[in-house]
């Protein structure tokens, strides 16, 4: 019982020692009415007491806790970061509505094994530091092309050098090791393998990684973001289903054939000569999405990267 209860208690107790007993009122009818009277003073006193401790509670909570944005999802932003480092935060409750993620979009190919997409983190001390992102599913992706487009994700522009590294699956050595132009802007990139004439074969893999050297002295302490690609075979069925395809339709056609390196690409190259259309810019962060990227999915979303 709150404080304030027993102070009401001890009041009715004093009040009910003064009380007489009435005129043809005989002591057992009178002991009733007195332990009415103190049970509702009682109830008085807790219900009082709770709703002032409910207030200072909510008072409490109140200088704490920012409002949020109701609705069935909302993106918290951080104010006091730059617009190229704003942290994207999902926040959902039990009223969510269906997820803008389009469902079916990207089919994986039969063969490919789980695992494959590498880090994003950093191992280093260093927290300033963007986050970096290999734009692949997290098994072996197929491409159509020998030589294929490799995109990847930068959270936040920076001056430390990024480095972009080419290896056989099944080798030691570097097919190419070379670093990239610095300054790096944030946002999503694209590595051209024929700017390094450089070919896949059919029959083997691939593993690829771009790099970001905080501390050329530790390099344990990169960021790195790799996955992995094969060359794979396309069908007679698909190549005439792509004879007449606009580019939104064709990275359809590649998502759902399981070649994403042909999806991504072609949807990415095309928002660079037209960066202002929405409906490419939803379709790549929905491509995204269909692979667990909702980090720059989101941004893709909200600024058009």
């Amino acid at each position: 019982m709150s404080c304030l209860g027993e102070q009401i208690n001890q009041s009715a107790l004093g009040e009910i020692s003064r009380i007489d007993i009435g005129p043809g009122e005989d002591k057992e009818d009178h002991m009733k009415h007195m332990t009415t009277y103190i049970k509702g003073l009682t109830i008085a006193g807790v219900v009082l007491g709770l709703g002032i401790q409910a207030v200072g509670s909510s008072g409490q909570q109140g200088e704490k806790k920012p409002q949020l944005t109701k609705g069935p999802a909302a993106v918290v932003i951080e104010d006091n970061l730059p617009p190229v480092d704003r942290q994207l935060v999902q926040v959902s409750d039990d009223k969510q509505t269906a997820s803008s993620r389009e469902e079916g979009l990207y089919r994986p190919p039969p063969r490919g094994a789980p695992g494959g997409r590498v880090g994003g983190g950093t191992r280093g001390p260093m927290n300033d530091l963007p986050l970096l992102l290999a734009l692949v599913p997290d098994h072996v992706g197929l491409s159509s092309e020998v030589q294929p487009r490799l995109v990847w994700y930068l959270s936040k522009a920076t001056a430390y050098p990024v480095e972009f590294t080419l290896i056989n699956e099944k080798e030691v050595t570097p097919l190419v090791e070379k670093r990239l132009s610095s300054p790096t802007e944030s946002g999503i990139h694209i590595i051209s393998l024929a700017d390094y004439d450089l070919k896949l074969e059919k029959g083997k893999t691939y593993q690829w990684f771009v790099s970001l050297i905080s501390d050329p002295e530790h390099r344990s302490a990169d960021i790195i973001g790799g996955g992995m690609i094969e060359v794979g075979d396309v069908t007679a069925s698909l190549r005439e289903g792509l004879r007449n395809a606009n580019s939104i339709e064709a990275t359809r056609l590649w998502a759902q054939a399981g070649f994403w390196y042909d999806a991504l690409s072609i949807i990415s190259t095309n928002i660079q000569a037209n960066p202002s259309n929405p409906e490419m810019h939803h379709l790549r962060a929905s491509l995204l999405e269909a692979v667990d990227l909702n980090t720059p999915a989101q941004a893709d979303r909200l600024y058009g990267l």
